[in-house]
């Protein structure tokens, strides 16, 4: 058998294969087990190649935000929110209005040319509804949202889109848009670190749902509608 091809496995940027196992595969005097085993060894290798690629464009380069997720049952409605946690790094003061601009901006890439803020780090930051809601007393369906901000020296515009899967908001749609609305900026003597959602003066049917980073508090009254009326 020609060992070119196993040759070229090798040039592969995928996961090490024990030499000792490559070797019993080939180690064949029937001609049908070795062939047999040779396409076993390929589909090892595409599957292991598969995976690492899968693994390198879900991680963040360096790992500098950290993937989270938070989630309540609130009456008979759950709610979760996915997103990433950016740390202020040292660089408080400089967040708001300098790494996190105000308003909605070119952010020099994709097609957006007026994009608000992620409400996160890397790819979208979602909330998840499992029932209609009212977000500050305007109605919004079940469902599942891409959730950003455009953000402000003293308030903030939250949105949420159909848009649940983009990466940040560089191919941010106005059209897609659901809802929106804005919010008062809270200002605390204390910094959180990395970006945190939590939940807050939960009640029968309610809840505060809060955006916390460096000094920074943005809430949202979240208000669960159990039933329509006609």
């Amino acid at each position: 058998m020609d060992h070119s091809a196993l040759k070229s496995l090798f040039h592969l940027r995928i996961p090490a294969i024990p030499l000792r196992i490559i070797g019993l595969l080939f180690y064949q005097t029937d001609k049908s087990i070795c062939m047999r085993n040779v396409l076993c060894l390929l589909f090892v290798v595409v599957i292991g190649a598969m995976t690492t690629q899968a693994q390198i464009l879900s991680t963040p380069v360096g790992g500098g935000s950290s993937k989270a997720w938070v989630g309540e049952r609130i009456g008979i409605t759950d709610v979760q929110v996915s997103y990433n946690r950016p740390a202020v790094k040292g660089r408080e003061g400089k967040i708001w209005g300098e790494l996190v601009p105000y308003g909605f901006t070119d952010l020099g890439f994709g097609t957006s040319k007026a994009a608000p803020w992620r409400a996160g780090a890397d790819e979208n930051t979602t909330i998840d509804f499992s029932t209609d809601v009212l977000i500050n007393d305007k109605p919004l369906p079940a469902g599942k949202y891409g959730f950003f901000i455009a953000m402000g020296e003293s308030n903030a515009e939250l949105i949420f889109s159909k848009s649940t899967t983009s990466w940040g908001s560089y191919f941010y749609d106005a059209k897609e848009d659901v809802l929106r609305v804005k919010v008062p900026a809270t200002k605390t003597g204390e910094s959180t670190e990395r970006l945190t959602y939590t939940f807050s003066d939960q009640k029968d049917n309610s809840a505060v749902l809060s955006l916390n980073w460096e000094k920074c508090v943005y809430p949202l009254q979240l208000v669960l509608i159990f039933q329509r009326h006609n």
